[in-house]
């Protein structure tokens, strides 16, 4: 007899996300909330109601930008780099006649990877580049100073630690596969919602309330000799599709410009 086969599709729910063990939900929060505490009810995947708050005193800021939660892509290895510095004490487990580092590094994400080779440092000097399987601990250990040479070292993983810290409701996840009575957590994916506008009364208020301002300028606005300008919205796309004719050949306009004494810009363009 043959066999049954059966064809599962994970069906997306409403309301909840997972990744892993790990579920994630959105919320739109309000200023007032995100500063003052918040509130939320949730309708769990068993029908549990759950009551969910911030502990008193407690803020949420925004994400982090382009920190995606529910990303699976682990993105490129940000290499931390040591000037004039190398490890002889840790052996090589391969080796290559280039310097060019973003092929390197190519190479370790893809042809030293399928060869079971992790590495935790590689060392380039003036003609080719050195692999070398250990723990970032370990390379930094045996790092030992060497003129002309460049270490690339695997970046400290808690080092973005507190970017990508979020809110959420411990061992209220997925139960794991091989372990049911061990649970992921539910992380709450909270954007912020401002205030269109405020009235000048309400802003004196809530200034009174917070940590001083981070910039205090030095000029006064009633001197004669500053420009005062208010900022607006403006979206850099369109600014930038409008004045993109205008702009062919900009460069060497510019150019023109200072070898000929031109006063046409105010200010230098960026190089």
């Amino acid at each position: 007899a043959g066999d049954v086969v059966f064809v599962l599709k994970q069906q997306e729910h409403a309301d909840f996300k997972r990744k892993g063990a790990d579920l994630f939900v959105e919320r739109k929060i309000s200023l007032v909330e995100a500063l003052c505490g918040v509130e939320l009810e949730l309708t769990h995947l068993d029908g549990r109601r759950l009551f969910v708050k911030t502990a008193p005193g407690e803020i949420i800021k925004p994400m982090a930008r382009g920190f995606d939660p529910l990303s699976t892509d682990e993105g490129t290895t940000d290499w931390e780099v040591i000037e004039d510095s190398d490890c002889p004490g840790i052996e090589n487990v391969a080796q290559a006649d280039t310097t060019d580092v973003d092929t390197l590094k190519k190479a370790i994400e893809t042809q030293l990877k399928r060869k079971g080779i992790d590495v935790g440092v590689f060392v380039v000097d003036e003609r080719r580049a050195y692999f070398k399987s250990c723990t970032r601990e370990e390379a930094l250990a045996a790092k030992k100073p060497r003129k002309g040479c460049t270490m690339y070292v695997l970046p400290d993983p808690d080092s973005k630690k507190s970017f990508r810290l979020m809110k959420a409701v411990k061992d209220e996840g997925m139960p794991t596969f091989k372990n049911p009575f061990v649970h992921g957590n539910l992380f709450l994916i909270l954007t912020i919602e401002f205030p269109d506008t405020l009235t000048v009364e309400n802003q004196k208020k809530i200034r009174s309330l917070l940590p001083p301002p981070l910039n205090v300028p030095k000029l006064k606005e009633d001197d004669s000799s500053v420009e005062i300008h208010t900022v607006t919205d403006i979206d850099p796309v369109a600014s930038y599709n409008a004045n993109k004719v205008n702009m062919q050949g900009g460069g060497e306009a510019y150019d023109d410009e200072e070898e000929e004494g031109g006063g046409g810009a105010r200010g230098a363009g960026p190089q």
